[in-house]
């Protein structure tokens, strides 16, 4: 019930949102197609950073700190927020060193900011293409004591009322720092408010917390082998594979990470026998904008997902062809992107269709 609403409540406003485009989708209609597959299976490890993920409140319509939690490590931030306060807001992340007497060394790895937008499948395709896209220099700093560092821009985005942002940042720190995503007024000292706001409530939809272990690995056990008749196919992101469980470190009440918003998938698959074959994507959510990455080879390419257009998945069995593949070794890496519905299914048909 709770991925239904979810699902339903980022459908009606992404339909809201200006100048929305649609589709790009392949022939088959993927119901159809799903009736003849069998399901690979895959074993499934999980590993690497812990994720914060803020996205409650999505539409922010106070100024206060989204979230909050002081973390060590590897780290992974994930925020989705609307500015609904119905004038300019600054949406900033910031990382303090608290209570070390001895300083804190961070280095931001990654950082992918979508282009803030009215048109919400737009913020979230944007921010992906940054986060797969591009090769970043590491940002390094340190923090002495009560020392802190807004590391989106080093003051924090401007929002116009009603436009969302999408983030993704990767960062490693040396010793435990406070990390918060907060909302305040343009004019706001952000060292200042960080210090003295208070904590916002979540909305109807507990979609935040941290959570230990967002990289998700599937090992496809047996090469893929297809025939005109014998497609195959995996479900992502999905209830039935269960979602990341971890902690509300505002509330210290246990979270679920309904849809799996900030952890990559990397799925590791071969292509055998000599015939080509089709890799498609089906969300079965509805509306999805995103990017990932095909590799094969030692190459990298990246995955406009669609590609000339903005969306796919205005038809429920929408089926989006993503490549052509040869016999061989692949891995296809992926995140469910902010504001798309999920889950998604991936099919491997024959490419003579």
């Amino acid at each position: 019930m709770e991925e239904a609403a979810l699902n339903c409540k980022k459908y009606i406003a992404a339909l809201m949102t200006a100048g929305m485009l649609f589709c790009a989708a392949g022939t088959a209609m993927a119901d159809e197609l799903a009736q003849s597959c069998t399901e690979v299976q895959a074993q499934v490890s999980k590993s690497g950073p812990l994720l914060l993920f803020s996205d409650s409140p999505e539409m922010v319509y106070r100024k206060g700190i989204l979230y909050r939690d002081t973390v060590s490590g590897d780290v992974r931030i994930f925020f989705h927020h609307v500015n609904a306060t119905g004038s300019d807001k600054k949406l900033a992340v910031m990382v303090k060193n608290g209570g070390q007497l001895r300083p804190v060394n961070y280095t931001v790895s990654k950082k992918a900011l979508g282009v803030p937008s009215w048109n919400y499948m737009y913020a979230g395709k944007t921010s992906q293409k940054v986060y797969f896209g591009e090769n970043q220099q590491p940002q390094t700093g340190t923090l002495g004591f009560s020392r802190s560092k807004e590391i989106l821009t080093g003051r924090g985005v401007v929002l116009t009322p009603d436009k969302l942002l999408v983030g993704t940042i990767d960062l490693h720190l040396d010793k435990p720092a406070e990390i918060s995503v907060m909302m305040c007024d343009v004019q706001n000292d952000l060292e200042l408010f960080n210090r003295n706001a208070q904590v916002e409530p979540m909305d109807e939809h507990p979609l935040r917390g941290s959570f230990q272990s967002a990289d998700w690995q599937y090992d496809i056990k047996e090469p893929i082998m297809v025939s005109r008749d014998k497609p195959q196919m995996l479900k992502l992101a999905s209830s039935e594979q269960g979602f990341a469980k971890g902690t509300d470190a505002t509330t210290k009440l246990p979270a679920e990470n309904y849809g799996n918003y900030g952890v990559v998938y990397k799925v590791s698959f071969a292509i055998g026998g000599q015939e080509k074959v089709k890799l498609s994507l089906n969300p079965l959510g509805g509306l999805f904008a995103g990017y990932g990455i095909l590799e094969h080879n030692g190459k990298r390419q990246l995955l406009a997902l669609p590609g000339n257009k903005l969306a796919v998945g205005d038809r429920f069995d929408d089926l989006l062809d993503v490549a052509t593949l040869e016999p061989g070794a692949y891995n296809f890496i992926w995140s469910p992107p902010g504001a798309s519905n999920l889950p998604i299914r991936l099919f491997w048909r024959s490419a003579a269709l």
